[in-house]
């Protein structure tokens, strides 16, 4: 059993619900795929879809926000910094992708500091 389905597991104890899915969220590199590089958006899609198959319900800001809030304008991104800690909040997790980025220190940082268990894995989602 891989550590992301022992992960998953240990979150669904004591859930009543047997379809019980974990919010996760997404720690990858946020810049890149706003900017659009077309290999780092693969990667965190692939991310996604990992936390997906392993049963938790990924989360994923750098995916989701840049549809309808333009982050290169300050007071949007003011409010998408907002959007993300209550995002990171809800979560049961944070799990972490590849080498961290200064992006995704911030979020480790903050996922610290709201008391989540952060998880890392490698570029290949394997844990480390």
């Amino acid at each position: 059993m891989s550590e992301a389905t022992k992960a998953i597991a240990k979150l669904r104890q004591d859930k009543l619900n047997p379809q019980y899915r974990p919010m996760i969220f997404v720690v990858a590199p946020f810049t890149e795929v706003v900017k659009g590089n077309s290999t780092s958006l693969k990667a965190v899609r692939s991310y996604c879809r990992f936390v997906y198959q392993h049963g938790g319900i990924p989360i994923c800001p750098q995916l989701y926000l840049p549809q309808f809030i333009n982050l290169h304008h300050s007071q949007e991104f003011q409010v998408a910094t907002f959007i993300n800690i209550v995002l990171l909040t809800k979560c049961a997790e944070a799990w972490s992708f590849g080498k961290p980025t200064h992006d995704m220190r911030y979020f480790i940082r903050l996922a610290k500091r709201k008391n989540k268990n952060i998880r890392y894995f490698n570029n290949e989602m394997e844990a480390n």
